[in-house]
């Protein structure tokens, strides 16, 4: 396990343009939300009563956005937005992994060459596949939906809801989990030409070793995150805001280092 870690990292490390491209991306991303639900947030704050105002006041505030929300087409112009913002984020996250799985799997290339080229020409099967795998991650709903609405009609409490619906939400995740960890190791079949059919029986032969792998670098992120917000705690001041600015950019490697890992494990079981 340490070895496909290790030369993982190596991997990750001649990367540089796809790692500062996402990046990139997720802050772009990051400051469009932002201004977005500032837009919002913020005119909504200013008519927002104050704790000197009596209850009365939220009282009304609350019942005129409640009509506002029901009654009125107010809520339409977000609700768009809001579409079109999860449209493209669909369309933005095929094509850019794309572009990562191309890099990856293709290492010989000039690094921004095999990255808008892997854009290009993975685009189409890798929206395809991500289509699929959103389906079968929202599967299980048909089942979980009517059974969460049965056990909080039959419940005396939101703690039992919680008690029973933790093991389903559990099962959930478990189940997405894995599912993603399939659908990586497609991708790595269409990026680097390889049969589908077999890497997904690769998969399953190897499962034990490649969900092992990804609990690491699970584990690995979230140590990241347990320091850098104990980093923030401790030495509050320029360091801690340089530290925070700084945490998406190793996020980011971390996630790249986890696809080239996986990646490792994928070529060494297939030249065996």
């Amino acid at each position: 396990m340490a070895t496909y870690i290790k030369s993982g990292f190596r991997a990750t490390m001649a990367q540089p343009f796809a790692t500062i491209i996402l990046f990139l991306y997720q802050m772009g991303w990051g400051i469009l939300l932002y201004k977005l639900v500032q837009g919002i947030l913020v005119p909504l704050m200013h008519r927002f009563p104050g704790a000197e105002q009596p209850k009365q006041a939220l009282q009304i505030f609350l019942a005129e956005g409640q009509f506002q929300l029901i009654k009125t087409d107010l809520s339409y112009s977000y609700l768009w937005w809001l579409a079109v913002l999860l449209c493209a984020r669909m369309l933005m996250t095929p094509l850019l992994n794309g572009g990562v799985y191309y890099s990856l799997t293709h290492p010989h290339q000039n690094a921004g060459y095999r990255f808008f080229r892997g854009m290009k020409k993975l685009m189409l099967p890798f929206l395809l596949v991500y289509l699929v795998r959103i389906a079968l991650t929202l599967f299980p709903l048909i089942w979980l939906l009517p059974k969460a609405s049965y056990i909080l009609a039959h419940s005396g409490s939101y703690e039992q809801v919680i008690i029973k619906l933790l093991p389903w939400i559990l099962s959930l995740l478990v189940y997405g989990f894995v599912l993603q960890l399939l659908f990586m190791y497609v991708q790595f079949a269409i990026a680097a030409n390889l049969g589908i059919l077999s890497t997904v029986i690769s998969f399953f032969r190897h499962s034990l070793s490649i969900v092992g792998l990804a609990i690491i670098l699970l584990v690995i992120t979230g140590l990241l995150a347990g320091v850098t917000v104990t980093a923030t705690y401790i030495w509050a001041g320029l360091l801690a805001l340089v530290i925070y600015q700084l945490y998406p950019l190793f996020h980011i490697f971390i996630q790249i280092w986890g696809i080239s890992s996986q990646y490792q494990l994928l070529s060494a079981k297939i030249s065996n």
